[in-house]
This record gives C-alpha cells, structure tokens and sequence, in this order.
C-alpha cells in the first residue's frame, strides 16, 4: 500500500511538471516579437510589426521574421532571424485562410438555395390558398399537393436551421479552437 501512494505521488509530480513545461512553452511563445517583411512591385522592401499592415496582394510573399529578445547598443536597430518555419508560413496562412472561405462559404451558398427554394414553395402554398380561398373547399389533389408542400418547407426550413447553425455557430467554434483569425470566416 505504501508503495501504492509513493507512486500515485511520483505520477502527480511529473504530471504536474509536464504540465508546467508545456505551458511555458505556448507562453514563450505569445511572447515573441514578429516583424513582417514584404517587397511591392517597385523593388522597394517593407516591413511592419502588425500582418494586417501588409497589403492584400503582397500578404502571400510576406515573411515571417523573429525579433531577438537580447538588446545591443541603445538607438541599433535589432539584427532580423528568419525562423525556419516561418520561412513560407505565410504560403500556409494563404492555403488555410482559402480553405476556411470556402467552407464557410459553401454553406453560404446552401442557405441561399434553401431560403430559395423556401420562397418558391411558400409561393406556391400561397397561389393554392389564393385560387380557393380556403384549402377545404379545394378537390382532394389540391389538398394532397397542399400538404406535400407543407412537409417539403418543413424539411427546407430545417435545412435553413442547421445552415444558419453552422455559419453562425459551429465553424466559428471550430476556427476558434483552430486559432484561425475572425477575419478569415468573412468574405
């Protein structure tokens, strides 16, 4: 039993250890100082602290370049490392921040069908109505193509719900937990 809790102990502390060297690691991470360097089509080099301060078109041949914490001479301008995996990180960025638009954007494009075919059918439940003032006084087909059309907006306006649901929702959880930028799930 001894033994037992010795090792129950040993575990919680190298758990526990883990847990803070893996921690310190993300935050050194945060940490770091980034610059941004780009060359437009004059030939003249840039660069910026912020991504966002890079133009749309030059954003794709941006490099990505790690300020070293050390200082030299007051008033000297910091020596600029490339690290490795940044050098076309901004490639990747491009690759993913494409493909996130077009998930979203393909269910976009099915709530914009759905809506569609809501609008047509709901015109259709209506001309019905319209040509018989009430539905009890139509001939059973019409009745029968009444409630057709009933089920069927029934079934589009739950494919509605879940679009919205997935736009509004599910994919910006994802891109969250998937540390993409709020601004890569707008057009």
């Amino acid at each position: 039993m001894r033994y037992l809790i010795s090792f129950i102990g040993i575990l919680l502390l190298a758990t526990s250890l883990w847990a803070q060297t893996d921690g310190t690691k993300e935050e050194d991470e945060r940490k770091k100082s980034y610059l941004y360097e780009w060359t437009d089509e004059k030939g003249a080099a840039h660069i910026t602290d912020t991504l966002g301060n890079v133009p749309e078109k030059y954003r794709s041949r941006a490099r990505r370049v790690e300020m070293p914490k050390k200082k030299e001479q007051p008033g000297a301008l910091p020596a600029l490392t490339t690290t490795p995996q940044d050098q076309g990180a901004s490639v990747d960025d491009e690759e993913r921040k494409a493909a996130w638009r077009r998930k979203i954007g393909d269910w976009k494009s099915r709530l914009a069908e759905a809506e569609k075919r809501h609008k047509e059918l709901d015109d259709e439940r209506n001309a019905l109505i319209r040509t018989w003032n009430l539905l009890s006084l139509a001939p059973p087909d019409t009745r029968v193509r009444a409630g057709k059309i009933e089920e069927e907006m029934k079934a589009v306006r739950e494919q509605i719900d879940e679009a919205r649901k997935m736009i509004n929702v599910v994919i910006p959880e994802e891109a969250r937990k998937a540390g993409v930028p709020p601004g890569w799930l707008r057009e």
